[in-house]
């Protein structure tokens, strides 16, 4: 409810007031700032008085208390005498029709909105001449005095403190529902010139009477001046020469300022010119429209002045303004020769030599001058100017191997939609492309290159917009939605435009588990309400944008783009192949040795790029520079340590790829294996099997690539516990060449929903990346069971994304798949089909002679002596696994390092107790007289110090002769260590489980479906059964 004071008059020499303290206090309380408030003045009608007309005001409050309500509020007489006073300035008071002691009710205004721009005009010609003397002074004290402004109502402005400047607020913007507005730091305040009448322009006058074009406001400002009429401008944008490549332009030299359009367009700048006179170049004024204002860049400049708004001055006399036209102080602005071409695109404008304040792709607007004036340029020769000669001056267009198929597509995709937008007269939402790949992959090149041609494109000619998201992923929220808008607006200004947001995953990220996401879904509904078609608030004509985007995945970004199909269509970015990374290096070898002049090539050895394009696999373009860059490395430290020529040679990148790994492998986890092949006995059959699967397509790469059927590129290996499977493939990690990644169960499984199916993706992401590689699931049967046994189905799940991983649209290139498991059965079927796990391998019980093999093989690795009958030691060991024979022969290696210990300690060192048994007899020379006796302690710490310096005077030969003699005989496994080992050793898989696991290999190999009719041992009362 409005509190009512009394108005009290106090010299505040502004248009504000001090508030009562009852209102006072509690603003005070809760840190209202005064900028921020506006007060609302309604005078009260005295008793018996009838009001005519409603006197109301919207003032500022000086953020102070009024001192003379102190009195009235500890008053003690009742009624209006009792009231607070408000205090404001008395001439003020009277240009706003209030007097001492009337009544007003005070309303706080918390919410008034902020002006933009304010129309004022002085009530007398005596204020504008003090305005014209005063105006910086006015224009720095402005707010200090006025805060809120209203159409119709008066303010007032003190120049230094003594003279009063009387103004009336005409217009303002926006448009307020109370007619007024709050005065911010932006807002720009006009004031309308009030000459005196002797001072009017002639034409304005007629017998004595203002003329009535001179009565009307121009914007709200009145203009004291007559109009002119213009001639007609056009919008004209420019166009760089860069880009004519074909046309040959004339010879000028001359300080004047030449351009050129297209026939068409000189018709209708000129109309009055015929076709004939081409060489002539017609004079014209031109103007640069201000483009968008980019917010970082003056959020980034000098600190806001002081100033709060802005005087404008239009009574400046007409001879002040033709000489600041004259010295040129507004860029952007001048007259230009224009002349015709054929071969520029209509609506557009090319300037011969660049203006100041005009840059590239800037939108002008071109009128004919009004003083008609014209030169004459002649045609230069082709022999003056050669057509090469401005192709000479561009720079070298950017080389990208093996992504032509890309760079085709991308370009096809955004001449398309240019094509499609020219067709209609409004396009909803912003066409979007994204083109994804993992870092390094060259996306950034890739767009730049698509953007690059289709400005150099004479159907289009687009402006190109750049923005790397990533530097603004810190950045407030208002902020980079002040830069979105931004970025639309921009491109709107310059269309036809191609706008590339570089690393966008990294601003719209993908919401995660764990941790707050309000941040990157808010910005992408921003984002989506600004590009989207979707959007209701999206902008309604989004004709000739297009957007490229980059990220290293789809699920990087925020599902919001992709349920709003802002992206129609998405292009994934490979790592390159044998032949693109053999051109890549080939070409930046010859730039570093264009660089690089002292370092040159081995004319007898040069260097095989195809094969270290093969050496190479899984590096992308990024890496390849830098293992140019570090073999470049190599030359140099070899010339440093005194080689005569800088010669790279092959050897150079061999060094080079030491401890290198590439960008794709540094967030892969690779196993590393010392297991060889001659480390495992037996498995002749699988390990040939595994060997043409995997390593021969890699190392007869040639032959293999002729094949024109898919090749094989799973394998399951099953068997009994214990007999190899891990081992094989351990071994095949070191033997094949081949990176290795292994895998287990709880690695994947995870109980939140379609985290399971992620792992997978990034499982074989990861084995794409570091290709050719082995992916090793161990204990397959865990990881994917049946489907339709599992109550929660996270396997099922996982079963679904490995059928879609294993046997996708694009197949598994370089990729191999390894399972091993000891339960085929309880595998999924649907794995076990040709194109996923194509083989499967038994890897059986050793029998006798595979046995002896395994003993021989890890007999290699510990001391056996050769009494040692591995014959009689394999048909000994019936219905023993590979593990089982391992674990005997260590078992009886342990049994000689028990027995050699308990030897030691009965056996005490010949060498040592002769030494100290032999006495060592020595004189005592020199000393005092009193220190000839000592004791049994000293003369004991003599003889062993002479006896160490006795034993190290000794020859070499000497002793050697005495240790080989004091030698300890060499400690082996012999036959009763093994034969005792034996006799407490049992196979670790019983008789009834090899038959229980046979019947179940039989019938797996029989019938490859795995439906058996009953689980296996399921018909006795209490056996274990499985939950099939």
């Amino acid at each position: 409810m409005p509190r009512r004071a009394r108005v009290h008059f106090v010299s505040l020499r502004s248009s504000l007031v001090n508030l009562p303290i009852s209102i006072y206090g509690p603003l005070l309380e809760r840190s209202v700032r005064p900028q921020g408030l506006a007060i609302h003045l309604i005078l009260v009608p005295a008793e018996g008085q009838r009001p005519n007309d409603k006197v109301e005001a919207y003032v500022g409050w000086t953020g102070m208390a009024s001192a003379s309500s102190l009195a009235q509020f500890n008053s003690a007489h009742s009624g209006e005498s009792g009231l607070e006073t408000v205090e404001i300035d008395p001439q003020y008071a009277q240009g706003l029709g209030l007097t001492q002691g009337d009544i007003v009710e005070i309303g706080l205004l918390h919410d008034l909105p902020l002006a933009k721009s304010v129309g004022t005009e002085p009530l007398t010609s005596d204020d504008w001449e003090i305005i014209e003397l005063h105006a910086s002074h006015v224009e720095s004290t402005l707010l200090s005095q006025v805060r809120v402004a209203k159409i119709g109502q008066e303010i007032d402005v003190w120049v230094l403190g003594r003279t009063r400047v009387r103004l009336r607020v005409v217009s303002l913007d926006p448009a307020s529902r109370s007619n007024a507005l709050l005065l911010a730091t932006n807002t720009e305040v006009s004031i309308a010139p009030k000459l005196h009448r002797n001072k009017l322009p002639l034409s304005s006058q007629a017998n004595g009477k203002f003329a009535e074009s001179d009565k009307k406001p121009v914007n709200g400002v009145t203009n004291g001046k007559p109009k002119l009429v213009k001639p007609v401008s056009y919008v004209l944008r420019i166009l760089p020469r860069r880009l004519l490549r074909d046309l040959t332009f004339p010879e000028h030299t001359g300080s004047e300022l030449v351009a050129y359009v297209s026939p068409r367009t000189f018709a209708r700048i000129f109309p009055f010119t015929s076709r004939s006179q081409d060489s002539l170049c017609h004079k014209a004024t031109f103007k640069r429209l201000p483009s968008p204002v980019d917010p970082s860049a003056s959020s980034s400049s000098s600190p806001t002045p002081t100033p709060t708004a802005r005087v404008l001055n239009p009574g400046v006399g007409e001879k002040e303004k033709e000489k600041e036209q004259s010295t040129g102080t507004e860029p952007g602005t001048g007259d230009v020769f224009i002349g015709q071409m054929d071969g520029i695109t209509e609506s557009h404008l090319t300037f011969l030599v660049a203006s100041e304040g005009i840059e590239e792709w800037d939108i002008v607007h071109v009128a004919e001058a009004t003083e008609h004036d014209s030169i004459m340029l002649q045609q230069a020769s082709a022999d003056i100017i050669p057509s090469s000669s401005v192709a000479s001056s561009l720079p070298p267009r950017s080389f990208l191997a093996g992504v032509d198929d890309i760079l085709t597509k991308c370009s096809e995709y955004c001449t398309r939609q240019f094509i499609l937008h020219s067709t209609t007269n409004s396009v909803h939402g912003v066409s979007g492309l994204l083109v994804t790949g993992r870092s390094g992959t060259g996306k950034t090149s890739i767009v730049r290159a698509v953007a690059k041609e289709l400005q150099d494109d004479p159907s289009t000619y687009c402006h190109i917009h750049y923005v790397d998201a990533s530097r603004h992923a810190e950045q407030p929220v208002l902020a980079v939605k002040a830069l979105m808008n931004y970025w639309f607006n921009k491109a709107v200004w310059h269309k036809p435009t191609v706008l590339v947001l570089d690393n966008l995953d990294k601003l719209l990220s993908a919401e995660v588990e764990h941790a707050d996401s309000f941040r990157s879904r808010h910005l992408t509904e921003i984002f989506v309400s600004i590009f989207s078609a979707s959007s209701r608030t999206a902008s309604l004509n989004s004709r000739g944008i297009v957007l490229i985007a980059t990220a290293s995945s789809s699920s990087a970004l925020h599902p919001l783009l992709n349920s709003t199909h802002i992206f129609k269509e998405v292009i994934h970015v490979k790592p390159p192949n044998k032949d693109a990374r053999r051109d890549i290096l080939s070409r930046i070898m010859k730039d570093r040795l264009d660089i690089a002049t002292d370092i040159s090539q081995d004319l007898d050895d040069p260097l095989n790029f195809t094969a270290l394009a093969t050496q190479t696999e899984g590096y992308s373009a990024m890496d390849l520079q830098d293992l140019v860059a570090r073999a470049v490395h190599q030359v140099a430290i070899r010339v440093a340590s005194g080689a005569d020529k800088a010669v790279i040679k092959y050897e150079d990148f061999n060094a080079a790829q030491k401890d290198f790994i590439p960008l794709s492998l540094r967030d892969v986890k690779l196993q590393k294996s010392d297991v060889a092949w001659s480390d495992i006995g037996g498995l002749r059959e699988t390990r040939r099997i595994l060997r043409e699967t995997l390593e021969w397509p890699t190392k007869y790469a040639p032959i293999f690539a002729q094949s024109p059927l898919r090749l094989r590129s799973g394998l399951l290996l099953y068997g009994f516990p214990g007999c190899g499977k891990t081992l094989l493939a351990s071994a095949v990690a070191k033997e094949c060449g081949l990176n290795f990644i292994s895998v287990k169960g709880p690695e994947i499984l995870n109980k939140y929903i379609g985290a399971s199916e992620k792992s997978v993706r990034d499982l074989f992401e990861r084995a794409s990346a570091a290709k050719p590689c082995i992916l090793f699931f161990d204990e397959f049967d865990s990881i994917a069971p049946k489907r339709g046994h599992d109550s929660t189905g996270v396997t099922d799940r996982v079963v679904n994304q490995m059928l879609t991983q294993m046997d996708g649209a694009e197949g598994l290139d370089g990729v191999y798949v390894l399972a091993a498991t000891s339960r085929p059965d309880l595998i999924d079927s649907a794995l076990l089909r040709p194109g996923r796990l194509d083989k499967s391998l038994l890897c059986n019980m050793p029998d006798q002679e595979e046995r002896k093999d395994i003993l021989q093989a890890v007999a290699r690795k510990v001391a056996v002596s050769p009494s040692v009958d591995f014959d009689s030691i394999a048909s000994a060991t019936e219905g023993y696994s590979g593990a089982d024979l391992q674990a005997l022969i260590y078992n009886a290696h342990l049994e000689v390092i028990h027995a050699s210990i308990a030897a030691a300690d009965h056996e005490p060192n010949q060498l040592d107790s002769q030494e100290d048994e032999e006495p060592v007899k020595f004189t005592t020379l020199g000393g005092s007289s009193s220190r000839k006796m000592l004791s049994k302690a000293e003369q004991t710490a003599i003889e062993q110090r002479l006896r160490q310096i006795h034993i190290s005077s000794r020859s070499p030969e000497t002793k050697s002769n005495e240790l080989q003699s004091a030698h300890r005989k060499r400690h082996d496994i012999e036959p009763h260590h093994i034969q005792k080992v034996l006799r407490t050793t049992r196979p670790s898989v019983p008789l009834e489980e090899r038959e229980r696991l046979g019947r179940i290999y039989r019938g797996f190999v029989s019938d490859r479906n795995g439906e058996l009719p009953v689980p296996p041992d399921a018909g006795g009362i209490g056996n274990r059964v499985s939950l099939m």
